[in-house]
């Protein structure tokens, strides 16, 4: 465990006032103890699941190939930036990272699958990024195939420091499945270079776009070199140093009106301290990847300084800046961020998938570090909706930003440029393994209900898991638990909080419209097929305590019924509407199922009393459709047919909404 000093700006910076410009959450509870679980990796969980395993699977043949055709351009900068191609550097600043991304993604499919051609391609790749690499150790092709002397001039705008970042983590996955420890020297490298530029007594500046400081901590965790920890910790508190912001743009700013424009420094999270930051502000996926690295050094030290402004912020998005699908970030400011509280606009919303991906990762931190259901809840929700509306049933096309109402004309596409989504969302896929479980020196906590099978060591004993799993069209769950040997220990599982009457604990921005008894929504538990008795609760996990035996059975039968949910009264967008949820799916219709209601939408009103849901094997690869009807004025009635909304724009090109006008 490294305890850190705080810099000396800090302490100046709160007794003159600076750092005090914003109050925590009314909505956080202080006090409540921290838990620091450990985490475990998707390498001791390999999936087997009848919806997950084809999305992994479709991401390894059809996506990461697809990604790789569509950035031959990006792949081509590293061959002109070694000497072996001639050419000019054509992309944007930050293409180096979609690279590093698929490298990462190839090494979280082969933890899967072994693909001896996807293997071989990115090992080639590797010797050429290592070819491209500077005797000094400075890696990023813009500036290697074009001008040198621009190294290191603009670190708000140039994304050298973000590129490094997921090179370093590309390295560590890729060293971690494979063995092969090539890119991982590249990344020790780079990071050396980067240890040897910036820092206490070096230059005192952040990047524009966080992700090295997560990175850096994988790094440290892999090697044990205490640099990299201490260098992502400056990373994260240099940030709002008034010695360096500035907060008065330029009288005239050469690139206005570009997305390169002078922006204040709240839009990169760099206005105030990160421990002093209580709300979230600007840019979503550089505002979660730094939140996640805040997580990352409050696991380490332990010392609870990250904890109240984490447990504000996060506050902060769920109940007051969070989309029903909990995707994040409006328009509202042109900065692909966050809006003001309840400005939620459905049409326009951002909600990239990066910040989806990231809001999941951070969420899961979280829930390591506070050992409360809320966090593996709306991971959940994530899971299911906001952080995999994103691609294609193929799993070659994907979303930039995933709105909950669209008037046709929206589709996936390929590729974008940028092309941080598509490049994100095949390293995000195979890795979710590492969602499912945690533990604690007391035992093991049961977050994902994804068919899996597991390695853990509890108490120093080995114990093998099997988890077979229906969702999320079927609540039935088995868990089979099978210790070496006969062992005592503790087993949570979380029951969610859409199965004890609430949509999202913590949170009353979206709250079920009808109210059901306990055992309409309860699941029933049994232990070798017998009725569990004396069931305890505690922070949303059901807590088991015995001496387990090889081939203990749990089953949990979750009942999963079609409701509704309604916004909070502040949400604009949501007045007078319903949405429609079933278990930890969100609903939307489209037009190719219910072409009369969209041709006289605002004249009808939902029926939401009176849902039903039924497997449809023929729809959309099968996928369990929720039937109501919708009347107008003059009683006419229309039959509707909603479908979860991460399969929406998988058929015609259609309008498609997720809330609608209710009786």
């Amino acid at each position: 465990m490294i305890i850190k000093n705080l810099p000396n700006w800090i302490f100046i910076g709160i007794i003159a006032g600076i750092s005090c410009t914003e109050m925590p959450s009314s909505d956080v509870l202080p006090g409540y103890q921290p838990t620091y679980l450990e985490a475990v990796s998707y390498r001791n969980v390999r999936i087997n699941d009848d919806f997950w395993t084809p999305k992994i699977h479709r991401s390894r043949v059809n996506g990461l190939r697809s990604v790789f055709a569509e950035a031959e351009s990006s792949l081509a900068n590293f061959a002109i930036a070694a000497g072996i191609r001639q050419g000019q550097h054509n992309q944007m600043m930050a293409s180096d990272s979609d690279v590093y991304k698929m490298i990462q993604g190839v090494a979280h499919a082969l933890h899967h699958e072994s693909d001896a051609e996807l293997e071989a391609f990115s090992d080639q790749l590797i010797d050429t990024i290592s070819a491209a690499q500077l005797p000094d150790g400075y890696l990023f092709t813009p500036h290697i195939a074009g001008d040198r002397t621009e190294r290191w001039t603009d670190i708000d705008r140039d994304h050298e420091l973000y590129c490094a970042g997921h090179l370093f983590e590309a390295a560590v996955a890729y060293y971690e499945v494979t063995g092969k420890r090539k890119l991982l020297d590249v990344a020790i490298r780079f990071a050396d270079h980067i240890d040897s530029i910036f820092g206490p007594g070096k230059r005192r500046e952040v990047p524009g776009h966080q992700e090295i400081e997560l990175a850096l901590y994988a790094l440290y965790q892999t090697t044990g070199n205490e640099k990299y920890f201490r260098l992502a910790t400056f990373f994260l508190d240099e940030r709002g140093n008034p010695a360096r912001i500035d907060t008065v743009p330029p009288k005239v700013d050469p690139y206005a009106d570009t997305p390169l424009r002078w922006r204040h420094p709240f839009y990169r999270q760099d206005h105030l301290p990160v421990d002093r930051q209580y709300h979230a502000r600007g840019h979503g996926v550089r505002a979660v990847y730094m939140y996640s690295a805040m997580a990352d050094m409050e696991m380490e030290t332990q010392s609870g300084r990250y904890l109240p402004a984490l447990d504000s912020l996060w506050s902060d998005i769920v109940t007051k800046k969070m989309y029903v699908t909990a995707g994040i970030g409006t328009h509202e400011f042109r900065d692909e961020g966050f809006g003001s509280p309840y400005k939620l606009p459905n049409s326009s919303a951002y909600s990239e998938t990066c910040s989806g991906i990231g809001f999941t990762l951070w969420s899961n931190r979280m829930g390591l570090l506070r050992g409360q259901s809320k966090y593996a809840d709306l991971v959940e929700y994530l899971l299911y909706n906001a952080a995999i509306s994103s691609v294609s049933m193929e799993g070659d096309r994907f979303f930039y930003r995933n709105l909950l109402a669209s008037d046709g004309g929206y589709q996936r596409r390929p590729w974008f440029n940028p092309a941080c989504c598509p490049s994100n969302m095949v390293r995000f896929l195979p890795a979710i393994g590492s969602l499912v479980y945690a533990k604690d020196k007391q035992g093991i906590y049961v977050n994902q209900f994804i068919g899996n099978e597991a390695s853990l060591l509890v108490k120093d004993q080995p114990v093998s898991l099997r988890m077979e799993s229906q969702f999320p069209w079927d609540g039935n769950v088995s868990l089979f638990v099978n210790p070496k040997e006969a062992a005592f220990f503790d087993l949570r599982i979380r029951i969610p909080g859409w199965s004890r009457g609430n949509f999202l604990p913590g949170s009353d921005l979206y709250v079920y419209a009808d109210t059901l008894a306990l055992d309409r929504v309860f699941p029933s538990i049994a232990l070798n097929g017998a009725p569990l008795k004396d069931a305890i609760l505690t922070n949303g996990y059901l807590l088991i305590q015995r001496t387990w035996q090889p081939g203990d059975q749990i089953t949990l039968s979750f009942p999963m019924e079609a409701r509704a949910v309604i916004g909070h009264p502040e949400i604009e967008d949501t007045n007078g509407k319903v949405a429609l949820v079933r278990g930890p799916l969100v609903y939307c219709m489209e037009e190719v199922d219910n072409p009369d209601y969209f041709r006289d939408k605002e004249n009808h009103r939902i029926h939401y009393k009176t849902l039903e849901s039924a497997f449809e094997r023929d729809l959309l690869e099968g996928v369990v459709a929720v039937t109501t009807r919708a009347s107008n004025a003059k009683n006419e009635y229309l039959d509707l047919t909603y479908v979860p909304y991460h399969r929406w724009a998988n058929r015609a090109n259609g309008k498609m909404q997720v809330w609608a006008r209710s009786e």
